[in-house]
């Protein structure tokens, strides 16, 4: 489990990262309407993570203990239950925030002044508005091509670990 856990984080954070990497440094550089989305986005992911884990946690405990303490028996099966409940409505919650923020993007809502002028991470008094990329494009690119290598090491690690998990014999015990 742990493995399986340390990889599927390394998974979201990796693709998360390099979304935020390419609107961070895409003109106006800086904290913007899109990279907040994103950077909150992953932050919830991450947190719903946990919040499984932790619900696992609770559940294997609840399983391991005997009939004479019914009372923390109870309880951490009521916990367990609370956190899968919780995980799933903040991971319905999330997967509809994206879809948001990606119809927002690809429908222009987000290209206004406020937005375009990363006016949440400069403030109203250092923000700005390019109408020209001359000077900026190497930014951009190395911007692009970092994010792109971050997610396809993130992908290619998590892919290789599926591989080594399902090659293993099924007599190993997976831990």
């Amino acid at each position: 489990m742990f493995n399986a856990s340390v990889f599927a984080l390394i998974l979201q954070c990796g693709i998360t990262a390099a979304a935020a990497i390419i609107i961070v440094f895409t003109p106006t550089v800086g904290l913007g309407c899109r990279s907040l989305g994103y950077i909150v986005y992953g932050g919830i992911a991450i947190v719903i993570f946990f919040l499984t884990i932790t619900s696992t946690i609770f559940a294997r405990i609840s399983e391991t203990r005997h009939e004479k303490s019914t009372i923390v028996k109870n309880f951490t099966a009521f916990i367990a239950i609370a956190l899968r409940r919780i995980s799933l409505l903040l991971a319905f919650m999330n997967a509809t925030g994206l879809i948001v923020l990606s119809c927002f993007q690809f429908s222009h809502f987000l290209d206004n002044c406020y937005c375009n002028a990363s006016v949440l991470g400069r403030g109203t008094a250092n923000s700005y508005v390019l109408t020209t990329y001359e000077g900026l494009v190497s930014t951009m690119k190395t911007a692009r091509i970092s994010a792109t290598a971050l997610s396809a090491m993130s992908m290619a690690t998590y892919m290789i670990f599926l591989w080594l998990m399902s090659s293993l014999p099924a007599d190993i015990d997976h831990l």
